[in-house]
């Protein structure tokens, strides 16, 4: 019998295809692992040199501005600080922190270009669109990492008196480690992050409800 009354049995009834999303490929969670990792290992370096070399930058032109207004009035300053003002040449910085801030543009531009083509490369759909939002879930992972890390780093640090001889070995092997972790953590958020960014953006495919066999055919 039909659910159609005047229907010939032998007709298959219609029936609404059923869209899902199948899980990401084998070559697409590779793709997706590789390019987070590498891409936001990439960011992270090239944002710490950029505002490295921004931030000193800003500093001397603080300083510069001090002695700037300190010169055009009468108001005295130190006599240490004047003489540490003095000895302070800005212009040998200069080509260094350009240098510096530039290669750490070109890796920022690097990261985004070599996620999107990696993940295009494993066939994985919208690269660029996972690159950009698998970067900001990274960003928004890795301040919170980073003000956990600096929790422990600050516990770390106040095992070693100030005036031990031993606090400026611990300093340095507190910032190495610090280092090492923190480049390990952005290699391991930026691979979740565009695993989830490209979970959350795999193709929608058709069902055929009845059945529950493999998708027919695949959207966009």
């Amino acid at each position: 019998m039909t659910d159609f009354p005047g229907a010939p049995a032998s007709i298959a009834q219609p029936y609404a295809a059923r869209q899902v999303r199948p899980p990401l490929t084998a070559r697409a969670r590779r793709g997706a692992a590789i390019a987070g990792a590498v891409g936001f290992l990439l960011l992270g370096l090239g944002y710490a040199m950029a505002s490295l070399a921004i931030g000193i930058a800003l500093i001397v032109a603080f300083f510069a501005l001090i002695v700037r207004a300190a010169n055009g009035s009468d108001t005295r300053m130190g006599a240490g600080f004047e003489q540490f003002i003095s000895r302070l040449d800005i212009a040998p910085w200069i080509a260094p922190l350009v240098a510096i801030a530039i290669v750490g543009i070109v890796l920022m531009v690097a990261a985004i270009v070599v996620s999107g083509r990696v993940l295009g490369a494993h066939r994985v759909r919208r690269p660029w669109a996972v690159t950009w939002a698998g970067a900001g879930v990274a960003i928004v992972a890795s301040w919170i990492m980073s003000g956990i890390l600096a929790t422990f780093a600050n516990l770390a640090m106040g095992g070693f008196r100030g005036d031990s001889p031993s606090w400026g070995a611990g300093f340095f092997g507190v910032l190495i480690v610090s280092a090492v972790i923190g480049l390990a953590s952005n290699a391991v958020l930026g691979w979740l992050s565009w695993w989830w960014m490209a979970h959350a953006m795999r193709p929608v495919a058709v069902v055929d409800s009845v059945s529950q066999s493999v998708p027919i055919g695949p959207r966009a």
